[in-house]
């Protein structure tokens, strides 16, 4: 599956799970009220997925 194509189609106040069955816990539970439909998630995913895939593809220097 293209990860272009992966859906969230799950989001609840502890984890939110995707189209291919992966599911993840938020780093900080989220009140009920802020929970978002999967829809509204589903931008706030696809923008940090962009940003991590720009970022992983940089070389990090070696500080040890």
């Amino acid at each position: 599956m293209d990860e272009n194509s992966i859906k969230v189609v799950r989001v609840t106040t502890t984890e939110f799970e995707l189209s291919d069955g992966r599911v993840y816990e938020h780093p900080i539970p989220l009140e009920y009220e802020e929970v978002p439909l999967p829809e509204a998630f589903q931008e706030f995913y696809d923008h940090w997925l962009n940003i991590w895939h720009t970022n992983h593809d940089k070389k990090t220097p070696n500080y040890i």
